[in-house]
């Protein structure tokens, strides 16, 4: 009897359109993989130069949000990885404030145009976050539907856009116990064409580099899907040039003419 792994990778080919030893036939747009992680603050010299020793060892980008602070602090990110900005919930309270945090930030990291909200809240002053050059932000919830017609995302993207300028996408649920949660969680089967947002969440920083299974665990996974072309991992920034309909995307096809 086959074993399930090879079972899912028969499928995949035959989704694909090739027979295993044969020739392609069609083409399917693999999915697009966005890792996002979280630095933590006061990180030592030797902490920073553990983390770039463990960003060489790995074949695929993740996209590290931090305080402005902290990316001043961290200096270059690896070259396949990213800075986002970590926007604290408290900012969303004040204009001033959030306006005033992304201008701090911006003076170590002057191209910054990503950001991840921590914590559930809905995302909120849209229209100063893109005056302010972000251009997308990974949240854990969309709140109400912004009046007025808008760019539709692409097709069974969890993303949208209030305002022009600016993308949300939602991350994807994190891990609940049990066979359910482990069909339905983040590592869930990746349909092609897709989009999964994986976040890890805040990655303390030990001897040796960064210290998380779930960081371990999503990389690994996302990497073995790149390896078989079932998925392309890119950065946060990258999926906002996707979305805008510049550059070269990570996804072709018709999945974007929905766009």
């Amino acid at each position: 009897m086959e074993s399930a792994s090879a079972v899912a990778d028969t499928l995949w080919e035959a989704r694909r359109g090739e027979r295993p030893g044969g020739s392609m036939r069609t083409a399917v747009d693999p999915a697009s993989v966005v890792i996002c992680a979280e630095l933590p603050t006061g990180m030592t010299a030797a902490a920073r130069a553990a983390w770039g020793r463990h960003a060489a060892g790995r074949r695929c980008p993740v996209t590290w949000a931090a305080d402005p602070e902290t990316i001043a602090a961290a200096g270059a990110v690896a070259a396949q990885d990213e800075f986002a900005l970590a926007i604290a919930p408290e900012w969303l309270e004040s204009k001033r404030t959030l306006r005033e945090r992304i201008a701090t930030a911006r003076q170590a990291l002057p191209g910054l145009a990503a950001a991840v909200l921590r914590g559930p809240r809905p995302l909120d002053h849209h229209a100063l976050l893109a005056a302010e050059g972000i251009r997308i932000v990974v949240v854990d919830a969309f709140g109400p539907e912004p009046r007025g017609s808008r760019r539709p995302a692409p097709a069974g993207w969890a993303c949208r856009l209030p305002v022009w300028g600016l993308w949300e996408v939602r991350a994807a649920p994190r891990e609940s116990r049990g066979l359910w949660g482990w069909l339905n969680g983040p590592l869930s089967q990746l349909r092609p064409g897709s989009l999964r947002i994986l976040r890890v969440g805040k990655v303390p920083m030990g001897p040796s580099g960064p210290v998380s299974t779930r960081l371990d665990r999503y990389a690994a996974w996302a990497e073995r899907r790149q390896t078989g072309q079932r998925a392309r991992v890119v950065g946060l920034s990258d999926l906002a040039t996707t979305l805008a309909g510049g550059g070269e995307p990570p996804l072709t096809g018709s999945i974007l003419k929905a766009a």
